[in-house]
């Protein structure tokens, strides 16, 4: 193994989780342990977080006090997950509303902040506990290993993410990136042909063991190699998230690159959900963590191999307890064990987020995805965004009208776009009352009637 990554793995991570006084180490080893229990082991380790959480919120939360009395719920009487079932789920309109009251003061560490528009354009706003903060980390490093990319190993990461991608401002951090993290950025928020091929020349340099990325910006980078030849990295395996992966795509980046894709699922607000082990058709529950129900259209369970919509509790985020929230994907659970021998749950995703990309007149690339944070999270007073393209020439942005929408946010909007796009795009602002869902059951926070492989 390269020396650099074993200092990284063994020396680097282990005194910067010392320095942060947290506990991934810990949380990790405890991970690899309970992934082989037996589905009834597990389900008790649910059933015992989900009661703690319960109690917790019901003692420290404005809001989900009020929600337990209204529902008649007692906490403490939980003995099983389905006992879940009695209380109303809650959407991310609801979060909106009532983020404030959600806070549950008591609980162990700090709350950190963050926020998402989501890939259905809604901006939402929440907090982490410090456990949860970095449970979430050992969570990601123990999927990551099933990949076979560990702490230290070299990644090229497709992602658009501003915030994510952004370059660290302390020197100290930007040492500990290079040095342990090693990690080089496609930033997919505005890329063109020219930029895709400067990174075609750096991943050679880097020889990176995985990609990690958005499922379009992936399948975007292995057209544009295919139409273009020549020689390109191969890395040991991808991890495809953020967006639904459609089969026909993986088909594309698996024969371009020669290696197995790994889907992930999750979502900001939740951390991860699943992700597939290589071994199966389907993927693992994060069940240690979260409590997945997939619900028929009146709200009753849906039977395994049964389509319905993705609800998820997250056992571990005492801070700001998220019960039994709606995500607005579709997904099937599987009843029958993986192969692998791991004795969490699985399911199989049925369609879900999708954003497409958007083409600027200068031909640069927008990634639907990347605009999500930025857009949808930071424009003032917009409930709910999505943006549409039929033409070269122009980009309009549909706005469901949320609390303090005014004309600084037409204004804000006009002002942003042209970052991404360009002056010469025409841009349009068009309020509506609704933006009506796909047929995946998502709201598409992009729309776009043009082939971005055109370009190359």
């Amino acid at each position: 193994m390269n020396p650099g990554t074993l200092f990284a793995r063994h020396v680097l991570f282990p005194l910067q989780c010392r320095r942060e006084h947290n506990h991934i180490p810990s949380y990790l080893r405890d991970l690899e342990r309970s992934q082989w229990l037996e589905p009834a082991e597990l389900a008790e380790l649910q059933v015992r977080r989900l009661r703690e959480l319960l109690t917790h919120a019901g003692m420290q939360s404005i809001y989900w006090r009020r929600v337990f009395a209204e529902a008649g719920f007692d906490p403490a009487g939980v003995r099983d997950v389905t006992d879940l079932r009695r209380l109303p789920t809650l959407d991310k309109r609801g979060l909106q509303s009532h983020h404030e009251e959600m806070r549950a003061p008591g609980h162990a560490g700090r709350l950190i902040p963050d926020k998402t528009g989501g890939s259905t354009g809604e901006p939402v706003r929440f907090d982490l506990d410090e456990r949860r903060f970095y449970y979430r980390r050992a969570v990601e490093i123990r999927h990551d290993r099933w990949t076979g990319w560990d702490v230290g190993d070299k990644a090229a990461y497709f992602w658009g993410h501003r915030r994510d991608v952004a370059r660290p401002a302390s020197r100290l951090t930007r040492l500990r990136l290079k040095v342990m993290d090693r990690r080089i950025v496609l930033d997919t928020s505005s890329i063109t042909a020219d930029a895709m091929e400067r990174f075609r020349r750096r991943l050679l340099e880097h020889d990176p063991a995985i990609y990690v990325g958005y499922a379009n910006a992936l399948y975007l980078y292995a057209r544009f190699l295919q139409k273009r030849g020549g020689d390109y990295q191969r890395p040991r395996s991808i991890v495809s998230s953020a967006e639904f992966l459609a089969p026909e795509r993986r088909e594309v980046i698996e024969s371009v690159f020669g290696c197995r894709v790994y889907d992930r699922y999750g979502s900001r607000e939740t951390g991860l959900v699943a992700s597939e082990c290589g071994r199966g058709d389907a993927m693992h529950v994060a069940g240690e963590s979260v409590l997945v129900e997939i619900l028929r259209p009146d709200g009753a369970a849906a039977s395994p191999g049964e389509r319905g919509r993705v609800v998820v509790t997250d056992l571990m985020n005492h801070g700001m307890p998220l019960i039994r929230y709606e995500i607005r994907d579709m997904a099937e659970a599987v009843a029958v064990t993986c192969a692998c021998g791991r004795g969490l749950p699985r399911l199989r995703m049925a369609g879900g987020r999708v954003t497409d990309f958007l083409l600027a007149r200068d031909g640069r690339i927008v990634s639907g995805a990347s605009l999500t944070i930025f857009l949808a999270a930071n424009a003032p007073g917009v409930a709910q965004a999505q943006l549409v393209q039929r033409t070269r020439d122009e980009v309009r942005i549909r706005v469901v009208p949320g609390e303090g929408y005014g004309p600084q946010t037409r204004e804000w909007l006009l002002r942003e776009l042209p970052r991404y796009f360009g002056e010469e795009m025409s841009f349009g602002v068009d309020e509506v009352a609704e933006i009506p869902l796909a047929a995946s059951g998502k709201h598409r926070f992009s729309v776009c009637e043009l082939d971005p492989t055109e370009l190359f």
